[in-house]
């Protein structure tokens, strides 16, 4: 089974997410920042649809600590 490109920048986003929180233990604004960064930057570079995009950005609040 293929993997889709919001699949692929869902799983990207949980890696980045498990690192921020692995660089700044307790700075949970920097956390949230740089999940927040990388989401908009993975918007692009996989140049989801709008919809996909808020799906992923919906996503992102998830992993925010």
């Amino acid at each position: 089974m293929k993997i889709t490109q919001y699949q692929q920048a869902k799983n990207d986003l949980k890696t980045i997410s498990q690192w921020a929180k692995n660089k700044f233990p307790d700075d949970k604004p920097a956390i949230r920042q740089t999940i927040n960064d990388e989401t908009h930057n993975l918007c692009k570079e996989y140049d989801l649809s709008e919809k996909k995009e808020s799906m992923l950005h919906n996503y992102a609040c998830t992993l925010h600590p």
